[in-house]
């Protein structure tokens, strides 16, 4: 009996000393191996932290009009506890108020549920995103739907686990977070400058991914408010116990330099044009010329900044300021202004033009079909002759020539506050050809932005002076109050005021007689060139590929606009003139109606004819800075 009495004591003993052993693994588990993970699980039931998301400003026109707004929006969730062992009966009730397949739905809640472990998925909280960018007036009657909802239970005498049951399914079988959404007014309009969002986070929803939207993020978008708390056991925040907060900050509001209404104008006249020329692309640039403020910007293929994924990336593109070509006769402007300015010519010297065909260190230059002789320089500018522009070009001078461009800014991007802008690619004298000079004189060997080649011509129509393009007018605070407001910001001289009047004189004559008589305006003057450039590629030039340009100002005398239009590789018989120029000429005669431009021409009475030169006083130049 003893020996049946100290077996049994053993095995007892055993037992409990078994028992110990485990309880003490089991403890030491806990507390020493999951310590960090347990203390954090902990700490996430102690604590909650609430993220304000700030509100992202707005983008408006000069005149406050929105052109890229922010609207309130739900996130729709499900709760994945909720929806497990009741998928068959909420899937194809809620998927016809989520415009979702109710076997897709079902299918997809079922994969979740399936890769579930413990209370999250895969480590994350057992919830699930639905739908995102939901409006208000979406949300409402689905909510209103499921709090009506009995989920096939009877509606009297439920069971209080059944009360239960529908309260939860009623309140977490869909429910919401508050979100925001980027809206776009008018479409497509400004769409390239403008750019679009998309989704980051979940701490910052909109992230600037293209266009202004990127470029000015960092001001519009804000800064979130954080609140870090503790929570009791229902989830309710203990304001009192609050460990850290941030006070949420909206983003400002960027006031533009854009006229909205012409900007309308702009992109009606280019729609025009690509559909009666099936062009690559068409694109215009509106300067005002004494500020450098930019009224209009447009590039056409657009496309819809609320749904940037609808059309191809390449709709994207700014034209403008992304595209560089050479410009072809659009530059000889430049090269007359390089001439005028160091006094190799005068407006009213003659160059022999060779009829059409002049050969130069055994290279052939041509005038494109015309037989030309002997022209005046401001009749070589009129008819574009390449031959004429080329003599007048050995006349300035390599070195003098390239000062010129590098002056005007043609080698380098102009500074706008947008992405993805361009330099110009212009070889220095050392590289160039023997033969180069009478090349680049006339826009070839070289290459530059539409906005480079805009920004050259108002520094001609601001009498010599190059501004900084401005497409930011103001920034205000979230409240409205003014925040920050852009000057205009001179870059320096490039040429004399004399030389630019001649300039302008000059290129009347292209107008009034000359490749751009397209243009014509009854009751304004008009000081413009056209180009006609043919397209290349790292291999040599692009058989009838051709870029067509137009760029002018008005009224010729005292310029109060500039316009830049280009069209890329029209289809059919295509020059600047004939293509480039009647747009600019439809833009014109509204623009002047928009901003009540005084005519400058007197019915019957032709304008005065300009002096070829007028003496160069030294002083003068004293206020000028290099």
């Amino acid at each position: 009996m003893k020996t049946i009495a100290s077996t049994r004591i053993i095995i007892w003993a055993g037992i409990l000393l078994a028992m110990f052993v485990i309880l003490e693994w089991r403890l030491f588990h806990l507390q020493v191996l999951r310590h960090e993970e347990l203390e954090e699980k902990a700490e996430d039931c102690r604590f909650t932290t609430r993220v304000d998301q700030a509100w992202r400003g707005e983008i408006s026109d000069r005149f406050g009009q929105p052109l890229a707004m922010t609207v309130p929006t739900k996130d729709i969730y499900a709760d994945l506890a909720v929806w497990t062992n009741h998928v068959d009966i909420l899937a194809p009730l809620v998927a016809p108020m989520l415009g979702l397949p109710s076997d897709q739905l079902a299918s997809f809640i079922r994969q979740k549920l399936a890769s579930r472990q413990g209370p999250g998925a895969n480590g994350e909280p057992g919830i699930l995103l639905l739908k995102r960018g939901v409006t208000l007036t979406e949300w409402t009657p689905i909510h209103e739907a499921l709090a009506r909802n009995a989920f096939g239970m009877p509606t009297n005498h439920l069971a209080s686990r059944q009360k239960i049951l529908l309260k939860a399914l009623r309140r977490w079988t869909l429910f919401t977070q508050n979100n925001q959404q980027r809206y776009y007014p008018y479409g497509g309009v400004l769409g390239a400058t403008l750019g679009f969002v998309g989704t980051g986070t979940d701490d910052h929803l909109l992230a600037g991914r293209w266009g202004l939207e990127a470029t000015l993020n960092n001001l519009i978008s804000g800064s979130n408010g954080i609140c870090k708390s503790c929570q009791d056991a229902a989830g309710n925040e203990l304001s009192f116990c609050r460990t850290e907060e941030a006070i949420v900050t909206d983003g400002a509001h960027a006031i533009l330099t854009i006229d909205l209404r012409l900007q309308q104008i702009v992109e009606r006249a280019l729609g025009r044009t690509m559909t009666s020329c099936h062009p690559v692309c068409a694109s215009c640039v509106v300067i005002r010329p004494a500020t450098g403020e930019i009224l209009a910007m447009a590039s056409l293929p657009s496309f819809l900044p609320q749904r940037p994924d609808l059309g191809p990336p390449a709709n994207w593109r700014n034209h403008v300021i992304s595209d560089r070509y050479e410009v072809g006769s659009a530059f000889k402007v430049i090269t007359l202004a390089a001439a005028l300015e160091h006094h190799a010519v005068t407006l009213d010297q003659r160059f022999d033009c060779h009829q059409g065909t002049w050969v130069y260190l055994r290279s052939v230059l041509h005038d494109d079909g015309h037989h030309y002789g002997i022209m005046t320089v401001r009749e070589c500018l009129a008819k574009s002759s390449n031959i004429g522009f080329a003599q007048i070009a050995l006349r300035v001078g390599k070195q003098d020539l390239y000062a010129c461009m590098t002056n005007f800014g043609c080698n380098r991007a102009t500074g706008v506050p947008l992405p993805n802008e361009t330099g110009g690619t212009i070889k220095s004298p050392a590289h160039w050809t023997p033969i180069s000079i009478t090349r680049v004189a006339i826009g070839q060997e070289f290459a530059m932005s539409q906005l480079q080649l805009a920004m050259a011509y108002a520094a001609i129509a601001n009498n010599g002076e190059l501004m900084q393009p401005m497409l930011l007018r103001q920034l205000n605070h979230a409240d409205g109050t003014c925040w920050w407001r852009y000057a205009p910001k001179p870059v320096r001289w490039v040429v004399h005021p004399e030389t630019a009047r001649l300039v302008r004189a000059a290129m009347q004559d292209v107008v009034e007689y000359g490749t751009g008589k397209a243009a014509a305006m009854a009751d304004y003057t008009v000081a413009a060139k056209t180009g006609t450039a043919q397209k290349s590629d790292r291999h040599g030039y692009l058989p009838g590929q051709v870029y067509c340009s137009f760029v002018g100002m008005l009224p010729a005398g005292k310029p109060e606009l500039v316009i830049a239009v280009a069209v890329d590789n029209p289809q059919g018989p295509a020059s600047g003139g004939t293509v480039a120029a009647p747009v600019f000429r439809e833009i014109a005669e509204q623009a002047v109606k928009l901003y009540e431009i005084a005519p400058d021409k007197i019915p019957g009475i032709k304008r005065p004819a300009t002096p070829a030169h007028l003496p160069f006083n030294p002083g003068d130049m004293i206020a000028m800075s290099q």
